[in-house]
């Protein structure tokens, strides 16, 4: 029996059934790979680890562990715990985002044994608090939203906040459109002011496909 697991690391939130969302992924992983994550950025002169890593990391950007995909399966079979306790005794006095880094420091010496997806489905402040730095997200929608430092809470995140509150106030069960995107375009509608507010629709996107589609079952 193969166990695998569908990571978050709260505060996220999404519009879709992650737990299928979760299996679609699960699915495109080759044999090999033991894990899924998102690219922790998409711009060298912006990325955290491209301008400040004391450590290895994986590719060009390092890779987020906000939202992972595992297949503990193959990593107990891979000795996952062995290489990370390695890793954190030679790095320990390097690294800055505990886990994250660690994980980073795996892949990249193992890099065959990582799928990356998408940034959309990992979608935080950094992505546009100065500019649009998540493609897939500016083409399809944000898919999960995930609220790092506080952005779901502190006044300087209002399109994230404006996010959370819909989503928070949601009940399983309601209207989609009267309940969730309706609240949620409204607080959103007074964000303008701010770099991430200006692209307010890619939080909507998905949210209103998904609505669009239900009325046409």
């Amino acid at each position: 029996m193969t166990l695998m697991l569908c990571y978050m690391l709260t505060p996220i939130h999404s519009s879709f059934d992650l737990w299928r969302i979760c299996g679609i992924f699960f699915d495109l992983m080759n044999s090999s790979q033991i894990a899924a994550l998102t690219p922790e950025a998409e711009d060298l002169s912006i990325g955290w680890y491209s301008r400040f890593a004391r450590h290895p990391y994986y590719g060009k950007f390092g890779v987020n562990s906000g939202v992972m995909l595992m297949n503990l399966t193959r990593m107990r079979d891979f000795n996952w715990n062995g290489h990370i306790n390695d890793y954190f005794t030679k790095y320990r006095l390097n690294i800055t985002w505990g886990d994250q880094d660690l994980i980073n420091i795996f892949f990249s010496f193992y890099p065959e044994k990582l799928y990356v997806y998408p940034c959309e489905w990992n979608f935080r402040p950094d992505h546009c608090m100065y500019r649009m730095l998540c493609q897939s997200a500016q083409d399809n929608g944000v898919s999960v939203v995930h609220g790092i430092r506080r952005s779901f809470h502190e006044k300087k995140h209002p399109t994230f906040s404006a996010v959370y509150h819909a989503m928070e106030a949601f009940q399983f069960g309601q209207d989609l459109e009267k309940d969730l995107l309706l609240p949620m375009l409204a607080g959103l509608i007074n964000q303008s002011h701010s770099s991430c507010g200006k692209l307010a629709h890619v939080f909507t996107k998905r949210l209103e496909a998904r609505i669009k589609n239900m009325k046409h079952l």
